[in-house]
Formats: C-alpha cells, sequence, structure tokens
C-alpha cells in the first residue's frame, strides 16, 4: 500500500509539474522590471524599467505598484524620468516580485521533496520489549522516537519547505541582470537589443 501511494504521488507531481510548465509557457508575459541605476558619478536610482531611445533609459517612479496595464496606458513624456546613457555607469534589472515568486517555488518544491522522501522512507520498526528493565529502558527510548511514513512525510514537507522557502527568497532578492554602460554609447549599442527584450511592449 505504502508503495502504491508513493507511485501515485511522484506520478501526480510529475504530470503536474509537466502541465504547469507547459501553461507557463503558453501563457508567459512579459512583467514589469524594476531597474537600478548606478550613474557615473556614483549615485543610484530606482524606477520601474519603462523605455529606451538611442539616447537615454527612462524610468517611472516608485511610488505605485506597477502592472502591465499601467505601463501599457503610461505616457512616454509624463509621469517619467530620463537618464542620459552618458550619465550611466550600470543598470540592473529585476523582475518585479521576484523573491516572492522564489519563495513560493521554493516552497513548493521543499514541500514536495519532504513528502516524497517521508512516504519513501517508510515506517520505522517498532522493537519488541524483552522484560529485562535495564534494555527495556533503551527499547523505549528508541521507540518513543520511531516515526511512521505519513509522520515523516509531515516533518520533511515542513523542514524541506522551509528550507526551500528561504533559499528561493534570497535566490529571488539576489537574482538581478546586469548591463555594464561606463557611459559610452557604443558599449549600450551592444546592449540595446537585450535591454529592449525586457521591455513592456505593446
Amino acid at each position: 500500500m505504502k508503495h502504491q501511494l508513493f507511485i501515485l504521488l511522484l506520478t501526480g507531481c510529475t504530470v503536474s509539474s509537466m502541465g504547469q510548465t507547459d501553461t507557463a509557457a503558453m501563457q508567459k508575459r512579459q512583467v514589469p522590471s524594476m531597474a537600478i541605476i548606478h550613474t557615473m558619478d556614483g549615485k543610484i536610482i530606482k524606477g520601474w524599467f519603462y523605455r529606451i531611445n538611442d539616447d537615454s533609459i527612462y524610468l517611472l517612479p516608485t511610488g505605485k505598484k506597477m502592472s502591465r496595464a499601467t505601463f501599457l496606458n503610461t505616457d512616454i513624456d509624463k509621469n517619467n524620468y530620463a537618464y542620459s546613457i552618458s550619465g550611466i555607469n550600470r543598470i540592473s534589472l529585476q523582475k518585479r516580485n521576484a523573491a516572492l515568486k522564489g519563495t513560493l517555488i521554493g516552497l513548493g518544491a521543499g514541500v514536495v521533496t519532504g513528502l516524497v522522501i517521508g512516504f519513501a522512507s517508510g515506517d520505522d520498526p517498532i522493537q519488541p520489549y524483552t522484560g529485562n528493565p535495564f534494555e527495556d529502558f533503551f527499547i523505549a527510548l528508541n521507540n518513543s522516537f520511531a516515526m511512521t511514513a505519513g509522520e515523516k512525510a509531515v516533518a520533511g514537507g515542513l523542514t524541506l519547505g522551509a528550507t526551500g522557502a528561504l533559499t528561493g527568497f534570497i535566490i529571488g532578492k539576489l537574482a538581478k541582470k546586469k548591463f555594464i554602460i561606463g557611459g559610452k554609447k557604443e558599449a549600450y549599442r551592444d546592449l540595446q537589443s537585450d535591454l529592449m527584450k525586457r521591455l513592456i511592449t505593446r
């Protein structure tokens, strides 16, 4: 029964993962990115990555939450800040809610892994008592730590889920794409096509 339950759980996880991947690939959308500009004079500027042209990078202020619709309905001549390429040393881009998404992915992966490992390990054997008080003391101590496969699955899911969530949060928080410009238009032109892929386009 345990082996059948394990196979059923593993099959369900596999099918679910494949379905989520296919759906995500079909419905993938570009989402707003937070930009961090390091200027040539050492300043750090944050804003939503909005538009670029041959001479400037445009950011929207960070004071309000941004959605794809907000970007598409914004007039480039209003409510934005333009930064000349000659004044930009580097720019880093990070997807909106990257830390939250990383946390959820890590949590889900950790919980599933913990459940699978817990069920796969099976029940711990319960040792019979011998009637010898000295030996029975250690047998009782050992039996008190014995766990069923279900208990192991719950413990593993909680432990690995928490670890995965923390790991995903850190990775999501630190994951940034950096573009080194150095105030040079030649370097910017080499990066321009890659930057344009990260814009919210109409």
